[in-house]
């Protein structure tokens, strides 16, 4: 039976309907636990330190490796769904998490190990999970889609409340191979029927261009070419991304390093995290208010005023404020990314501009701790570092900023194609 025969099916498969949301929350399971390799990265770098007799600093080459392999992989599974649909890059990415894992809890040679992140677990793995499932979802929605955005932008965060606890406590227990051959398997059966919910093809509505949009007052063009656009928003996203990798990843050990204990800086990142978490729904409807660019410079602007002073303060007080606001900020900005390019640009080619943006983001993710490492281990302070990840989130800021007084005049979008 055809669809004209068949209006039920019609009625269901269309632009936010329920079926709509039943595509956020299925990438948004997907995405939370794909997000589960690179907690287990953490959980593995004392015994793998201690049985495969690597140092400490080598033990986090494998996170490095995922980042860059979800990165370059994120361009290529983009431009995938955009000619296949959601669902082979899903399937792709959820067996290859599946397979990378239990080939870990075999493996005893470090650098295999260090591959197969890179590859199977972040270039095929992850990377199937981040720009796929956000072009994806954009198109199934009008009317919500900063909403449906941090819906799927929250896997990450939520990863990040849930893993932890579960496979720290898996790894006391049975150590690092079973906690990895554990992730396998939970992996396989429950990530393959969540992608069998983004089978059905995108909806008819969503191949049109902003430029036969609703009609709504509020539409904007942009001054400059679309191309040029997509380039800033890259440069702005590696600005931003430096900026937030920072306290994510040093915040237990510059917490030590101002006096307090480790424990305690691994509370505040908890803190951190689960603010964000809270924040990005809330982001989501905001975003659905002002629009994707706005929001993005708003939570931005937090996100660089918790750094500054996670870097002025020196009390535990003012460090989980200062914590929060920066995590408050954090949660609002990456659902933006994938909500601009559907506002502003043509949804034809939508999942490889959100991977070329993954990509970007993905470099600014990786350089962020490096820098901080790095100058850390220069001056022996972080405030420093982190003084630098302020300079880069003004970059980002100054380029968003320029975008929303310059960028667009109103009237019809055709000129933004030329």
């Amino acid at each position: 039976m055809s669809e004209a025969e068949c209006p039920l099916k019609k009625n269901i498969y269309q632009v936010d309907s329920a079926y709509a949301w039943v595509v956020a929350f299925s990438s948004l399971g997907l995405a939370t636990i794909g997000s589960g390799i690179f907690y287990l990265v953490a959980i593995a770098i004392v015994p793998q330190v201690t049985e495969l007799g690597i140092s400490s600093e080598s033990a986090s080459l494998p996170y490095g490796a995922a980042m860059v392999g979800m990165g370059i992989g994120g361009i290529l599974m983009g431009w995938l769904a955009d000619k296949k649909g959601p669902f082979g890059p899903a399937i792709v990415g959820s067996l290859s998490i599946a397979a990378g894992c239990y080939l870990i809890s075999e493996i005893r040679d470090f650098n295999v190990i260090v591959i197969v992140y890179g590859l199977l677990l972040g270039a095929l793995g992850n990377a199937a999970l981040v720009a796929p499932l956000l072009s994806n979802t954009m198109l199934w929605f009008k009317e919500r889609r900063g909403i449906a955005s941090a819906v799927v932008g929250a896997g990450n965060a939520l990863g990040g409340a849930v893993w932890p606890p579960i496979l720290f406590w898996w790894n006391a227990q049975y150590g690092f191979s079973s906690c990895y051959r554990a992730f396998a398997i939970f992996a396989l059966i429950t990530m393959i029927p969540m992608c069998f919910l983004l089978r059905e093809n995108r909806p008819p509505e969503s191949v049109e261009s902003v430029t036969a949009n609703d009609g709504k007052a509020q539409i904007k063009s942009l001054v400059v070419p679309a191309h040029l656009f997509v380039c800033l928003l890259c440069v702005a996203v590696v600005g931003c991304c430096i900026a937030m990798s920072m306290p994510m990843v040093h915040l237990p050990n510059y917490a030590k390093s101002i006096g307090f204990s480790i424990e305690e800086g691994a509370i505040l990142l908890s803190a951190l995290m689960t603010s964000s978490v809270i924040a990005r729904i809330i982001w989501g409807f905001i975003c659905d208010r002002i629009g994707g660019l706005k929001n993005l410079f708003t939570a931005s602007s937090l996100q660089a005023i918790g750094l500054i002073g996670l870097t002025i303060s020196d009390g535990l007080a003012y460090l989980y404020l200062a914590g929060i606001i920066f995590g408050i900020g954090f949660g609002g900005i990456l659902p933006c990314y994938p909500v601009i390019l559907r506002e502003y640009l043509p949804a034809e080619g939508l999942g490889f501009k959100v991977g070329l943006v993954v990509f970007f983001g993905a470099v600014g993710m990786a350089l962020g701790p490096e820098i901080a490492g790095r100058i850390y281990a220069l001056l022996n302070n972080y405030s420093t570092g982190f003084l630098a990840g302020i300079t880069a989130n003004i970059i980002n800021l100054t380029i968003i900023g320029c975008i929303i007084k310059f960028g667009f005049k109103r009237g019809r979008l055709e000129q933004a194609f030329n």
